[in-house]
């Protein structure tokens, strides 16, 4: 009721923490978007800043939103002051009361580890228990990672930064050799919960985000969200890779990744590969292969490691289009030993009048390691295109199973055999077909093996 009061009045309250937030966030952004000058942004969130105990903007450290100079000095001196700014708390002392703010502009960044300072948390810097790095919107604040070097990282999260939330940004690599992010965590010092919002990723990458961990204790890069985000470019490697070192068996501990309602629409390259298992969750969203020329796969989920500790494996995806654009297109190829990998309401079906499409085989399973094991596979209420190959030993299987509930199959004429929608190398797998169609015709349920 007090600002309301306040606000009819027309008294000024800009000398208090909202208001100042209000300036920053409010006048600056809309004189720098709707006037469309950079110059004018510029000097609104900057003036808006310095005296803001709540807010870092990289313009007051000099960075450049024209992109004509790197602007590495000014991010780095702007971090270190987000960084500076502990508060104490109930919770933590190690949590930054300042939010680093990029304003609308193009920024040119050429060294690595220029977002934040790579430190190690594990006895170097300490953890840092939230850090908040925050955009005007997707292509609205814009950075432009161009490394002259090979190889290197834009940054790195090594055991020290948990409580992420980075949001409101467009990055971009020109240099098709270089990471968004390494993260690299262990059981006393996780770097768990990471969150992007409305974050799009552009350009030629080897790989988007990277979790890793030590030989000796379990990984602990867990609980991660990527929220109304665009997955974009290309990645010769992945946009993410979980487990970097598969063949340490301690790293088990990938749990709770969630994508929601994002825009995976990327040339060629894998989306997700998963080295070590995890409970992965993908809700809605358009998920597109553009590059006709290019092989490319959303969900790779390996067996890199011939020995582990157990933990879970579990892919959920629900509501997702999934646009395969060639032959060489895949939704998933996996090759996991145990756990579950769900479909529900999903669609692969828009290349499906293609002349490629009936041979495309868009869904493959490895049935082979660990004595002729796999995971549960369910597609409930999905219309699927092309074929789904199964790889098999020739004993039968000792655990999983492929079930399609209330499923279309678009391009075949018959559930199994040589002309089938699920067709496989050896031994006949376990399957199930429950209130299927083929075409416009209903498929007679089965049950196989």
């Amino acid at each position: 009721m007090q600002d309301h009061q306040t606000a009819a009045s027309g008294t000024d309250k800009t000398d208090g923490p909202r208001g100042r937030r209000a300036l920053l966030f409010g006048a600056a952004g809309a004189a720098g978007m709707l006037t469309g000058g950079l110059g004018l942004g510029r000097a609104a969130s900057a003036a808006g800043a310095g005296d803001d105990p709540y807010s870092v903007d990289v313009q007051a450290h000099g960075a450049d939103p024209t992109g004509a100079t790197a602007s590495d000095a000014a991010f780095r001196a702007a971090a270190a002051e987000v960084l500076a700014s502990f508060q104490p708390g109930a919770i933590s002392g190690s949590i930054p009361k300042k939010v680093l703010l990029i304003p609308p502009g193009n920024y040119l960044l050429t060294q690595p580890d220029s977002l934040l300072p790579n430190v190690n948390g594990n006895g170097g810097g300490g953890v840092v228990d939230g850090v908040a790095i925050t955009g005007y919107g997707k292509r609205l604040s814009r950075i432009v990672y161009s490394p002259s070097a090979n190889d290197t990282t834009l940054w790195t999260n090594n055991q020290r930064y948990k409580n992420v939330r980075i949001s409101g940004l467009t990055i971009t690599s020109t240099n098709a050799t270089s990471s968004f992010n390494y993260a690299y965590s262990s059981a006393t010092h996780g770097v768990q919960d990471t969150w992007y919002s409305d974050v799009e990723w552009r350009g030629s990458w080897k790989r988007g985000i990277g979790l890793d961990g030590p030989a000796s204790t379990s990984n602990l890069n867990s609980e991660m969200g990527w929220d109304h985000c665009q997955v974009g470019g290309s990645y010769s490697e992945a946009f993410l890779v979980m487990g970097m070192t598969p063949g340490e068996s301690q790293q088990d501990q990938f749990l709770n990744y969630w994508f929601r309602d994002c825009k995976v629409e990327f040339a060629s390259g894998v989306f997700v590969r998963n080295n070590r298992g995890g409970s992965m969750n993908f809700v809605g969203g358009s998920y597109i292969l553009t590059d006709t020329a290019a092989s490319g796969t959303f969900f790779e989920l390996t067996a890199a490691a011939t020995s582990r500790n157990d933990s879970v494996m579990r892919l959920y995806a629900e509501g997702v289009r999934f646009e395969l654009r060639a032959a060489t297109h895949k939704v998933i190829d996996s090759h996991w030993y145990k756990g579950t990998v769900t479909f529900v309401s999903c669609d692969d079906s828009a290349h499906s009048f293609k002349t490629w499409a009936p041979d495309a085989v868009a869904h493959a399973y490895d049935f082979t390691a660990s004595g002729s094991r796999g995971p549960m596979v369910r597609y409930v209420d999905c219309a699927l295109m092309g074929r789904h190959q199964a790889t098999t030993a020739s004993g039968a299987m000792t655990m999983g199973k492929i079930l399609y509930d209330g499923c279309r199959f678009l391009n075949q004429g018959a559930g199994t055999g040589g002309s089938g929608f699920l067709r496989w190398s050896s031994a006949s797998p376990r399957y199930e077909f429950r209130d299927c169609t083929v075409g416009s015709t209903y498929l007679a349920d089965a049950k196989g093996a």
